[in-house]
């Protein structure tokens, strides 16, 4: 079973209280089972801080963009993950 979730958080304003930064945060939960019991269960989180920009257009691509190297560093973390359980497994 996989749970995920994805947020932006404001993180600075400047003292006209308009944004100056925010932070893409994704947490993906991965637990895997057998019939019996829980086999694998780890918490992989990755999130990034950025600058705001004038046009939003572009601050909402440049979004885009930083959730989707957020979720591809996720997949390599889960794949190095998976894989090294799988080989402590077959040495074990």
């Amino acid at each position: 079973m996989i749970n995920s979730s994805y947020k932006i958080q404001e993180t600075s304003k400047n003292s006209k209280g308009q944004v100056e930064s925010y932070r893409s945060q994704i947490i993906v939960n991965l637990i895997i089972n057998n019939k019996k019991e829980t086999i694998l269960n780890k918490k992989f989180l990755k999130d990034f801080s950025y600058a705001n920009k004038e046009n939003k257009y572009e601050l909402v691509q440049y979004q885009n963009e930083v959730k989707n190297n957020l979720i591809n560093k996720i997949i390599e973390d889960i794949i190095l993950f998976v894989n090294l359980q799988w080989l402590l497994n077959i040495l074990i």
